[in-house]
């Protein structure tokens, strides 16, 4: 895995496209770039967004570029992966006779700056380099939901558990995908027998099973990944696509300067063609937003 033999702050610099100088001034001033934002979770919870700003959210991008982006990720991994996302990870996961979901609990807490930094040390980063990157990416004693650096990082956090899953699901003749924190399983009736085992590996390694969201989901019931319906091809679930169609509705009966500038609808109407590209368009058609 080691692909770097970068030790120094200059190295790092030089690596990175930036001057040292600037490397150790937004590392060290970093509390003074992040911007919280508090944003409602599902169940009610709040959840903390740090967003960097600035020069730290530049220098993230450029980690990002320049070491994150160089490791291969693997298979299973669909979040924070160029040309995967909640789609191609559904997609792996459609006309099974079992899907089953398991949550990592509390993820981003549970990444800690000591375990981004034998992150970094695995892949070539010693010594300065690896306090200064470490520094750049960690805040408040974990991962900031929010960073540009997080999704790969987290990646590679899990790359153990990953390896482990991906392991028993080719022995056994089932399918494993993980979108960040949302790992997934599907495959036979007897895929039911491996549950306990999955979660066990997930906890070996260092991770919590959230209790509240683990899934055993029959092709008799709706099956969900991601929040993508897969029973038979993927969808978005019939109350979701009932309330894009009477927006849709709403909207073409609207004067035509408003219909146009309706941002929420396209967007809306963009995630569903994404999902079923043939209700997508009857939608848009229906909607008059071309």
């Amino acid at each position: 895995m080691t692909l770097f033999g970068i030790s120094t702050a200059e190295a790092l610099a030089k690596l990175l496209l930036v001057h040292p100088l600037e490397l150790e001034e937004v590392t060290f001033n970093r509390g003074k770039l992040y911007r919280s934002h508090r944003i409602r979770k599902e169940n009610g919870k709040l959840r903390i967004l740090h967003v960097p700003q600035g020069q730290l959210k530049l220098l993230q991008q450029k980690i990002n570029r320049h070491i994150l982006a160089t490791v291969e990720p693997l298979k299973c991994a669909h979040g924070g992966v160029k040309g995967r996302s909640v789609i191609t990870n559904a997609q792996r996961h459609v006309g099974k006779p079992l899907v089953f979901s398991v949550d990592v609990k509390d993820f981003s807490p549970s990444v800690s700056p000591q375990t981004v930094r034998a992150i970094f040390e695995a892949l070539g980063f010693m010594g300065e380099a690896a306090n200064l990157l470490v520094q750049a990416t960690t805040w408040d004693g974990q991962l900031p939901q929010g960073a540009p650096t997080s999704s790969g990082i987290a990646n590679l956090a899990m790359t153990r558990v990953d390896v482990r899953l991906e392991g028993l699901a080719a022995r056994h003749g089932f399918d494993y995908t993980r979108y960040v924190d949302d790992l997934t399983f599907s495959g036979p009736e007897r895929l039911k027998r491996f549950r306990g085992l999955i979660q066990r590996i997930v906890e070996e390694e260092g991770f919590g099973v959230n209790p509240d969201k683990i899934l055993t989901m029959h092709a008799g019931m709706r099956q969900v990944v991601t929040k993508i319906v897969v029973n038979t091809k993927l969808n978005l679930a019939r109350e979701d696509r009932n309330q894009i169609r009477q927006v849709a509705l709403q909207n073409a009966n609207m004067p035509r300067r408003t219909r146009t500038s309706n941002d929420s609808l396209r967007g809306q109407l963009s995630w569903l063609s994404s999902v079923n590209p043939v209700l997508g368009t009857k939608f848009r058609h229906l909607a008059r937003v071309l």
